[in-house]
């Protein structure tokens, strides 16, 4: 019995173990980006707090998945993209005014489309826009008469009631993947005689309402990943310089030099164009298919103190262009000298190799060896 018990029980280990090696080897899934913008149509009883839903679902958004950008950065990317196309800088304008905490009438979720939705996304760096709106605050009064009962007193109590629409909007083709209207409560009871005054039912109701957008959002969090699987498309775009070589930089990657031609995907983006002893050239812009960008760099101050005149440091550049051309001809040469006599040499060989062995098949003295048979040597 003890022998068939060891045996069950290894059989157990051996089908455990490896599951649970699979489920440690597995990593865990990456937080997904988002920002953060909030909105108060439920009245100046929340004018102030607006800072704290953006804390509170933050919070709850980070516990579930989400890595939230903070809004300073959101607002700093909105400041640098200046020049943007006219459709686009009356959404951007009202993101802005959504992430400064400014009542926009109308609100984000009617005024900005899917196309707007995602190539704000892309300026920003955020895989997911999630906008959450105050839509109303009521207060419900119920009295109860218990004079002449055996009650023997009145009491009343206040229902506050505070509603959230939520919606999320992914960066990637600019859907949205997630809506829902949360519904949120607070009861206070005043006996009479007795007299409760509190100021915390709005950061309840505020905190109960974070608490519940962040767990529906949890729950289909998921879902959300998997709409994202697709890539987004990319285009084609060409970038251009009055210096021949200076390096390209796309959202803090170096992708090459130019002139040349290099594909990113549509949108805002941060573009750096350096070259030593000259001033660099960092903007954001509007990335478009077969948009050829021009970019003329100036002498740097260090630049400046080196060459006296921007066409000096071009005859500096030609020269040294020119210097490099010329000793990589001269390595080639040599290469080229090397190969044809390593050829050479190895014809030599080959030829030698190839007479002696003919001049010993052709001698007379040579001796064949008869088959099955064995010389004594």
């Amino acid at each position: 019995m003890k022998k068939i018990l060891c045996a069950l029980c290894m059989a157990v280990v051996s089908i455990i173990s490896p599951l649970t090696a699979l489920a440690a080897d597995k990593a865990p899934d990456p937080p997904l980006r988002a920002a953060i913008f909030i909105q108060n149509r439920a009245g100046t009883e929340f004018t102030d707090k607006l800072d704290v839903l953006n804390d509170l679902l933050t919070t709850r958004l980070t516990e579930k998945g989400f890595s939230v950008l903070d809004r300073s950065v959101v607002l700093a990317r909105f400041r640098e993209a200046s020049d943007l196309e006219p459709s686009l800088q009356r959404d951007v304008s009202v993101f802005e005014k959504a992430a400064e905490g400014s009542d926009i009438a109308g609100g984000i979720e009617n005024s900005v489309s899917s196309a707007s939705a995602l190539r704000i996304a892309r300026m920003i760096g955020a895989d997911y826009l999630v906008i959450a709106s105050l839509t109303s605050f009521g207060q419900e009064t119920r009295t109860f008469k218990g004079e002449g009962t055996h009650y023997g007193s009145n009491n009343r109590s206040y229902m506050y009631t505070l509603r959230i629409a939520a919606k999320v909007l992914e960066g990637n083709q600019g859907g949205t993947v997630y809506g829902d209207s949360v519904s949120v409560s607070e009861r206070i009871a005043v006996v009479e005689g007795l007299k409760i005054e509190s100021t915390e039912v709005a950061n309840k109701l505020l905190d109960a309402a974070a608490l519940k957008v962040a767990e529906n959002i949890g729950d289909k969090i998921q879902k959300i990943r998997d709409v994202t699987v697709k890539a987004a498309a990319v285009v084609e775009f060409s970038v251009k310089s009055n210096v021949e070589g200076a390096t390209v930089e796309l959202d803090g990657a170096a992708i090459g030099s130019t002139p040349g031609r290099f594909v990113a995907a549509p949108g805002l983006h941060q573009l750096r164009i350096s070259r030593q002893w000259l001033t660099t050239w960092d903007k954001t812009v509007n990335i478009f298919a077969d948009q050829v960008l021009n970019v003329t760099l100036e002498l740097s101050a260090e630049g400046l103190k080196r060459y006296s005149t921007f066409e000096q440091l071009k005859l500096d550049l030609a020269s040294a262009k020119m210097q490099t051309e010329m000793e990589g001809k001269e390595r080639e040469g040599y290469i080229e000298i090397n190969k044809q006599q390593s050829d050479a040499d190895a014809y030599s060989k080959k030829a030698i190799s190839d007479g002696g062995m003919k001049k010993r098949e052709e001698s007379p003295d040579r001796i064949e060896e008869a088959p099955g048979t064995e010389i004594d040597k």
